[in-house]
């Protein structure tokens, strides 16, 4: 069998494509997230302040966080 040559159009370069802007409602949507996240985060700090409050009247355990705070120093003076 021979080769056979398929009949092939050549590609033509079009027009250039027109830029196109998308337009969307979406900033409704994500300031309500951002409210939401800006609502999450003070209730997180809020934990957290709670939690070193419950930490700070604990006698034992400020002792201990000294304690591990002043070896975090000595190891960082050992590098510094």
């Amino acid at each position: 069998m021979g080769k056979h040559k398929l009949p092939v159009a050549k590609l033509k370069a079009s027009k250039k494509p027109i830029p196109v802007k998308i337009v969307t409602d979406s900033p409704k949507v994500s300031d309500k997230y951002a409210e939401e996240d800006r609502e999450w985060r003070a209730r997180d700090d809020m934990r957290a302040l709670q939690r070193a409050k419950e930490i700070e009247a604990d006698k034992a355990r400020m002792q201990a966080v000294k304690a591990v705070a002043q070896k975090e120093m000595n190891n960082l003076k050992k590098i510094c």
